[in-house]
């Protein structure tokens, strides 16, 4: 069960990137601004007033679309309890969103929309998960 919840959360991890990567690539930052750099604080938050809502949007999605991927890989490895360990790794992403949220501002839509996705999330997965049947255990035709 705990390699099922690390592999989600890597998968989560790895979806979330990549989504942010393309928004970077469609909106890049300005030119030196260093996002972890506290002398750029500034700068930063002029940059996000300013980034528009299409950027937000994808940053939203692509949160909550790394929980649901995340919660099927790692409910798919889990043998018993699938939507329990799904909702391990969505409470996780929504954690580390809500540490995100108090990092800096966010539009409120954006919080809120997260709020109301990262349930739909779970149950999303949940209902995939269920599709699924049973883990055999043993050998392949046992």
């Amino acid at each position: 069960m705990v390699a099922a919840v690390l592999l989600g959360v890597v998968t989560l991890g790895a979806v979330v990137m990549t989504l942010q990567q393309v928004s970077v690539a469609l909106w890049p930052l300005p030119e030196g601004l260093d996002p972890f750099d506290p002398a750029h604080a500034e700068a930063w938050t002029e940059y996000l007033q300013s980034m528009p809502r299409a950027a937000w949007l994808l940053a939203m999605t692509s949160e909550v679309a790394g929980a649901f991927c995340g919660a099927v890989v790692a409910g798919s490895m889990a043998r018993d309890a699938r939507k329990n360990v799904a909702g391990i790794v969505v409470g996780l992403g929504l954690a580390f969103s809500v540490a995100n949220w108090v990092s800096f501002r966010h539009p409120v839509w954006f919080v809120v929309g997260q709020i109301v996705l990262y349930p739909s999330a779970y149950l999303a997965a949940g209902k995939m998960l269920a599709g699924w049947g049973p883990v055999r255990r043993g050998r392949a035709g046992a």
